[in-house]
């Protein structure tokens, strides 16, 4: 398998030192997942970087076009580490990106939505994303 970085032994150090220092649930979970192992979630596919570890015991990740084929950058967060599985570095002829920058993701928010779940959310009248079971607009959560 792959790291995505390959870390200075002093960065190594302090990574170690710092896991030292933090909640046992913590601890293990950085114990077993390597920060610089590359990793595909195994629900989406997605290779996926650790950003952090929450003490309730989940994970957040990086899913970026660095390592896929996406349509915009993000983190995602409530992530079991048993979904993370090992993997290699994208080939040389694999097609990588991002499509859209995150201003563009702010920009369009409203109908990302929508597309994305429209079993959740539909534009009312004003282009503006609302769940569908009417609990409210929620076009102002930018």
């Amino acid at each position: 398998m792959a790291r995505w970085m390959q870390p200075t032994r002093e960065q190594e150090q302090a990574l170690a030192a710092w896991i030292e220092t933090r909640p046992d649930v913590v601890r293990d979970i950085l114990r077993r997942w390597d920060f610089y192992e590359l990793y595909r979630l195994k629900t989406t596919g997605h290779r996926v970087t650790l950003h952090s570890v929450s003490e309730d015991g989940t994970v957040t990740v990086h899913i970026t076009g660095q390592f896929n084929l996406i349509a915009f950058d993000r983190q995602v967060f409530g992530i079991d580490p048993h979904d993370l599985e090992p993997c290699d570095l994208p080939t040389s002829d694999e097609i990588l990106g991002a499509m859209m920058s995150g201003d563009e993701v702010n920009e369009n928010v409203d109908l990302l939505r929508v597309i994305v779940r429209p079993d959740i959310w539909k534009l009312n009248h004003e282009g503006k994303a609302v769940k569908r079971d009417g609990s409210g607009d929620f076009s102002h959560d930018r």
